[in-house]
């Protein structure tokens, strides 16, 4: 990953910034392929009511979705749909969800042509509950990221409107952790961020997040891989050093509570601006 791909030259703020890309590309296997999908799946098996949903909206759309999966080649070792078809529902998202590195979400416009949640497998949240989302429109999962509904909320309605099939439309989101674990769910309790990091404490976590049609039902499919990297090999990096130092300087007060990084906002800076 190259830091300055991710942060802005510019002062910090919300920005859509899609790309075109390859939806085969989006899901292929990472060098630590074999260890994200031991880990999917202890968290699948643990608690699978905590890391996945489907509402009776979301089945076609995961049939789409799992389709789609088979016939790009996505699933290692899955050369057809007949393994599938005997399974009900909720096993099939189960098994997905053990399946890909990423985490997926399926969208679904209701009858006034709202897109809303209807399922998924989210094993490696940044501190946010599946359960809290499924069923709501985005301008509800969106209301918590200040801001974010005034000034992208019509953008991103009316892209999930137009989105067109084939194409993995992608970008990246970013944030800091005190910990460099893949889960984050607000369940677990993890240590935040606070004045009493030192650099090695801080985690650059990046989620590169692929939106792509699903045309049968109408429906988006909204996936998330995660990349994450210690703060300090981002600082040896002197142009994501600048990047980091100027968002930090320049985020809302809002947003870097929403981020979790008030707390430590101060101390970050003084980390970041030390030899």
């Amino acid at each position: 990953m190259i830091f300055s791909e991710i942060l802005s030259d510019d002062d910090y703020g919300l920005r859509m910034k899609l790309a075109k890309g390859d939806i085969a590309s989006f899901h292929k296997p990472g060098a630590s392929h074999a260890a994200v999908i031991a880990e999917r799946r202890k968290w699948l098996a643990l608690e699978p009511e905590v890391y996945s949903a489907l509402l009776p909206s979301g089945v076609d759309l995961l049939g789409e979705t799992m389709e789609m999966a088979v016939s790009l080649g996505i699933l290692p070792g899955v050369e057809s749909m007949e393994r599938f078809a005997a399974l009900d529902p909720w096993t099939r998202c189960l098994r997905l969800g053990g399946m890909l590195e990423a985490d997926f979400l399926l969208m679904r416009p209701d009858d006034d042509g709202v897109f809303r949640l209807c399922g998924g497998c989210l094993c490696f949240p940044s501190h946010w509950d599946l359960s809290e989302k499924l069923g709501r429109t985005m301008a509800e999962i969106h209301a918590p990221v200040p801001a974010l509904n005034e000034l992208l909320g019509r953008q991103i309605d009316g892209f999930l409107r137009r989105i067109k099939p084939g194409i993995s439309w992608e970008r990246a989101n970013w944030g800091l952790s005190r910990t460099g674990e893949l889960n984050l769910h607000p369940s677990r309790k993890l240590p935040r961020l606070d004045t009493t990091v030192d650099l090695d404490d801080v985690w650059f976590r990046v989620e590169e997040q692929s939106l792509v049609a699903l045309p049968e039902n109408g429906g988006v499919l909204f996936c998330i891989r995660l990349v994450i990297r210690p703060m300090r090999e981002l600082k040896s990096d002197p142009e994501a050093r600048q990047g980091m130092l100027r968002a930090l300087r320049t985020m809302p007060e809002p947003m870097a509570r929403y981020k979790g990084i008030s707390p430590a906002r101060g101390r970050l800076l003084e980390l970041l601006e030390g030899d």
